[in-house]
Formats: C-alpha cells, structure tokens, sequence
C-alpha cells in the first residue's frame, strides 16, 4: 500500500519547513449504524468545504466539493484543494512535480497559492469507488469500505494498475465510526508492504463526510492527516 501517498504530503515534501504542524482534530459525532445508510439519498449540487492537515506536511489545505447525481445510485463529487503557502519561491516547480506525480493532472499555481483539482465517484452512501483526494487517482472494486460495519473487503487499484487487497473491520458507537484496514491475509499481494490504517470519522444525514482522523503505520512510523468539515 505504500504506493498510494498522500497530496498533502507530497507537497510538504518540497515545502519542508515553510510553517508549523497543526494541532489535532476533535470528532465530532454524527449519524449512526442505526440508520438505513442503502435508503439515503444525497442531493445534487450541494457543496461541501473541508480543511485538511497531514502531521507529514507543514502546509495546511482547504478542499471544496460539490455534489453531482449522475445515474441511479451513482454520485461525484468534484472541486479544488488549495494550498496558500506561506512563501511563494518555485511555486511553479512544486506544481510541476506535485502534477507528475499525480499523473499529469493539472495543477494551477497563483501568488503564494497551489490548486489541485479533486474529485471522487461514489454512491448513494458515499462509498468511493474512484478518488484523488487523498492520494494519485484510485480505482476501489466494488468499491471501498466507508462506514461499512463488521469486515469488509475490497480491492485499491492504482494508475498503474496495481492491485492491494484490503479487508476492513468497523465499528459504530455514539456517532462515531473506527475502522482498521490493512491488507487481506485470504489473498494475495505479491511485492506490497502491509501498513495498517486506522480512521476515526463520522457522516452527516447523507452520509457524507464531517470529520476524520487517519493514522498509518506505529511508533516511529506512524503518520496521521485529518479533514475536518468547516
């Protein structure tokens, strides 16, 4: 899994130093494992607006998404990041490499601002079944786990296609969803490092996202970035 990095990080790996971590992100509690999460409907054209830390970047991120339906269950929602740094030097540059690694997407860069277009394909209960807001475009078959309660499994499959297969395991409590992924010991891997991914999260009254905390790895290692809804 190691191949799927974060936009946030890259970016603060060509900016190391340009501004202070930021502090945690508090949960705040929303729809529960009672609800008919397969009845809900979202609607279209809504717009949601986040901001994103990442304890491996130094450099904070604002993200806006809008909501599309586009057939049956079928939903996008798509929009910007965008990164205000502090110092505006080979702001270019940075955009270059930030648009190659994420397969030549285009990366606008403005005054001291960066912005990188995202997006994901979900369904009605805003599983992802392709995304970029976290990390290169990622295909998810059938689609990811998000607030799937008990063990799921599915398969993350890369721009280049590489295939890790993942299970989840999630719980629900007061609001408050905790799920632990990492790669699936009934199948196979070949090559892929087994980085376990812990999320703490909830969901509004469709489902969607209000706030997250993921961590990745232990000890030393261990990474963690945050979206929390404004």
């Amino acid at each position: 899994m190691k191949h799927y990095k974060s936009l946030v990080v890259l970016v603060g790996l060509a900016l190391a130093g340009c501004a202070a971590p930021q502090g945690s992100v508090s949960i705040r509690p929303g729809l529960g494992a009672e609800a008919d999460l397969d009845a809900i409907r979202p609607p279209s054209g809504a717009t949601y607006n986040f901001i994103l830390t990442n304890d491996g970047a130094p450099v904070p991120a604002t993200m806006s998404i809008t909501s599309r339906k586009r057939s049956g269950n079928r939903y996008t929602y798509n929009g910007q990041m965008v990164l205000t740094l502090p110092a505006a030097e080979n702001l270019e540059q940075v955009a270059a490499v930030i648009a190659e690694a994420l397969g030549k997407t285009t990366v606008r860069a403005r005054g001291n601002q960066l912005f990188i277009p995202v997006g994901l394909t979900t369904d009605n209960r805003f599983r992802s079944s392709r995304s970029n807001i976290t990390s290169d475009v990622t295909r998810y078959a059938p689609h990811d786990c998000f607030a799937v309660l008990g063990t799921c499994r599915y398969k993350a499959i890369d721009r280049s296609g590489r295939v890790a297969a993942l299970v989840s395991e999630t719980t629900e409590q007061d609001g408050v969803w905790r799920s632990k992924t990492e790669l699936d010991p009934k199948a196979k891997n070949p090559g892929l490092t087994n980085e376990i991914r812990r999320a703490v999260y909830s969901i509004d009254k469709n489902a969607v996202l209000i706030d997250m905390v993921v961590m990745r790895g232990s000890g030393a290692r261990r990474t963690s970035f945050a979206i929390r809804r404004k």
